[in-house]
């Protein structure tokens, strides 16, 4: 029960905090019933073009969150604070390398000399993008020499052709590392 002494004194501030709190809870309920829309695989209740969104019927969506990738950026990112000390776990024998048949093989060679050639392909490509950048200071082209944004541009997809390159060469060299040298085996 409420004191009269505290609606005489208080009473005009505790008649805005019940209005505060009635509206905030309309304000969440009507938050709640709002259109949302489904562009592609994002749900959202702002789209950017509501045109190429359709609404999806008023009733609760749950968003279930994915896995986090793995990797050595998020690992250095993070760091693993535990009490419980890391248990790796037991290894199983490998099953034991299986006959691959001759056609098969001589696939997987075809492959890898197709990798082999790309590599060294990019390798020179990278080779002659390094030389043109010139350690970021590219010779001037005539059409250049007057516009000098021209220039910075040329520098800029240089760069980001060297970069694309590089990635492109660590690609190859994986996949060659995935694809071992195999042996020729003779026949019985």
């Amino acid at each position: 029960m409420l004191n009269s002494r505290v609606l005489r004194d208080h009473g005009p501030v505790w008649a805005c905090a019940c209005l505060g709190w009635v509206l905030g809870m309309l304000g969440a309920s009507v938050q709640a019933q709002a259109v949302i829309y489904r562009c592609g695989q994002e749900y959202t209740n702002a789209p950017r073009s509501t045109a190429q969104c359709e609404p999806l019927p008023t009733q609760a969506i749950m968003v279930v969150p994915g896995t986090q990738p793995s990797g050595t950026a998020l690992a250095a990112r993070r760091p693993v604070v535990s009490d419980v000390p890391q248990v790796q776990p037991e290894r199983t024998k490998s099953e034991p390398a299986r006959a691959v048949p001759p056609e098969q093989a001589e696939r997987d060679a075809q492959a890898r000399t197709l990798v082999v050639q790309e590599l060294e392909k990019a390798r020179q490509q990278l080779q002659q993008l390094t030389q043109e950048y010139n350690e970021g200071e590219p010779v001037k082209w005539a059409a250049e020499a007057r516009n000098h944004q021209k220039y910075l541009d040329r520098v800029a997809s240089l760069k980001a052709a060297m970069a694309r390159t590089e990635r492109d060469i660590d690609s190859l060299q994986r996949e060659l590392a995935r694809r071992p040298l195999l042996a020729k085996t003779t026949a019985p």
